[in-house]
């Protein structure tokens, strides 16, 4: 593989950006009509269906419990935006597994263009710009986070949207481009709270730029989408803001997420084991993951050599773009250490594209050094896009939706009638429906008197109930009890095991509601 400084000599400058986003939308469309459905997806689907097609903000798919009560009448433990977002895309695009992630990647296809825009205005090298969008177009992670029905990817488009819509702008007309930014920025924040992320990179890349320039009066004037978006989201938080405070407050205390505020050395060390060794496979890998997946851990290694040389190297440092760009990822790594107790690793997705743009503009250094910088400089970038493609094209060879998820789905699709209720991960719902069909409770209708004919196990409940046996020993032996008592093992394949109710046991079982979607 030649770098892209030769490539660029060699091809039509016109026609490499879309290679490489044409690469980036089949593998992102190759994983979205693969991949399992999560109870992630499903949860987030649920409510912008509902928004959808019946104008109501409730989550029915969830069972209205402790922090989540009132869930299936207000959606608020959750920052607000992706549902509406959801509930347009649905209208137009109509709704399914594959709609809702095909949302997912057009904002990837936003983020990769923005880091484009960002790095060519920043590092102002062209080559360094298309070779960032590559490592990008081909990023486990990214493709990763634009197959997934999920909120990051639009959080993280949004905001690095911002800080390219300011660059684009900032030398025709300074106040346009900081309430372009702003608005980019709240949109970002009233989709995921790591959009906090962006706020302080915004501000941070104008004070670096621009900061002799700045006024009063467009400071201020770029914060009316602040204003904007919190009192529309003030007046939906004024329906039930006893729910509000329950819902959005136990989900930020849920799971430890605000724990590390006060340990920093723990939130350090849990950063780098939980989130990046897991992610980069040297540790226990996700759920659904297979294969070689310690490969990944060559991209990491890659990245670090590209810090270490951003810090090491005063003539690589001093060169356009780099300083402001360490200082960025020092930010973010801060920010997401200490705010983030839970280390998801799919929230890597707002950091990876800094390290992407250090690596490019690393890699295009050493390259012009010598003929062993050349060798070095593309092997290693070589060796990220294959070992990346590699993983993504292994997860869509595995199927999962099609020889895991879908034989599970249909059994019980078969062997249901109307108004009939099974209780699983949420991911179910894409099969059975989202009017009521799926209750996603692994409590088993504990204190509800409540008894569905399938009750649906695999990782996401099997581990939720290792934590109740741990922490709630009443509710696990409940379930276990129930499930001895009252249910018959029927299928058992691929990560499902599917209960049903004895015929026997018929009382007491909720009725899934009529529904003309």
């Amino acid at each position: 593989m030649v770098m892209v400084r030769d490539l660029i000599q060699r091809t039509p400058h016109r026609w490499i950006a879309p290679l490489f986003l044409l690469v980036f939308l089949a593998l992102c469309v190759g994983m979205s009509l693969t991949k399992r459905p999560w109870s992630d997806e499903g949860w987030f689907a649920a409510a912008g269906y509902n928004l959808a097609f019946n104008g109501k903000p409730g989550t029915l798919v969830l069972e209205p419990r402790g922090y989540r009560e009132g869930i299936d009448r207000y959606t608020y433990w959750t920052a607000p935006l992706y549902y509406p977002l959801q509930a347009v895309w649905y209208r137009v695009f109509g709704f399914s597994l594959f709609s809702m992630r095909s949302l997912s990647t057009f904002f990837g296809l936003l983020l990769i263009l923005s880091l484009y825009v960002i790095a060519l205005h920043l590092f102002q090298d062209h080559a360094v710009a298309l070779l960032t969008l590559m490592l990008l177009s081909f990023d486990y992670v990214v493709v990763m986070g634009a197959s997934f029905g999920r909120m990051d990817i639009i959080c993280s488009a949004f905001g690095w949207s911002a800080v390219a819509a300011f660059l684009l702008l900032r030398n025709r007309n300074l106040t346009l481009a900081l309430l372009c930014g702003q608005t980019l920025v709240a949109l970002s924040g009233l989709t995921h709270f790591l959009g906090i992320l962006y706020f302080f990179a915004f501000w941070i890349l104008v004070f670096w730029s621009d900061r002799t320039r700045l006024t009063i009066k467009a400071v201020l004037f770029s914060f009316l989408p602040y204003v904007i978006g919190g009192l529309a989201w003030g007046a939906y938080i004024m329906q039930a803001p006893e729910l509000f405070i329950s819902q959005f407050g136990g989900n930020a205390a849920d799971g430890g997420r605000l724990k590390l505020l006060t340990d920093p050395f723990s939130a350090v060390f849990k950063e780098i084991s939980d989130r990046y060794l897991v992610a980069y496979g040297l540790a226990s890998h996700s759920a659904g993951s297979s294969g070689p997946v310690w490969l990944k851990s060559f991209v990491l290694f890659a990245y670090l050599l590209a810090l270490v040389l951003a810090i090491s190297n005063e003539r690589f440092r001093s060169k356009p773009g780099v300083r402001i760009s360490l200082l960025l990822l020092v930010l973010f790594f801060v920010v997401m250490t200490v705010l983030d107790g839970q280390k998801l690793t799919y929230y890597l997705l707002n950091i990876v594209p800094l390290f992407s743009a250090i690596l490019a503009a690393a890699a295009l250094y050493i390259y012009k050094q010598s003929s062993l910088g050349k060798v070095a400089a593309t092997s290693i970038i070589t060796g990220i896009i294959l070992v990346q493609f590699g993983g993504a094209i292994l997860k869509i060879r595995s199927n999962g939706y099609a020889n895991q998820y879908s034989p599970a789905a249909e059994f019980i699709r078969s062997n249901s009638g109307p108004g009939d209720i099974s209780y699983g991960s949420a991911e179910i719902a894409f099969a059975l429906g989202f009017d009521g069909q799926v209750v996603d409770d692994h409590w088993l209708g504990y204190e509800k008197d409540r008894t569905p004919k399938f009750f649906i196990l695999e990782e996401v409940y099997e581990e939720a109930l290792d934590g109740r046996r741990r922490d709630m020993p009443e509710v696990y032996s409940f379930v276990m009890q129930t499930l001895e008592r009252d249910y018959d093992l029927v299928y058992d394949k691929s990560h499902y095991r599917i209960y049903q109710r004895k015929r026997s046991s018929a009382i007491n079982e909720p009725k899934a509601e009529t529904s003309t979607h």
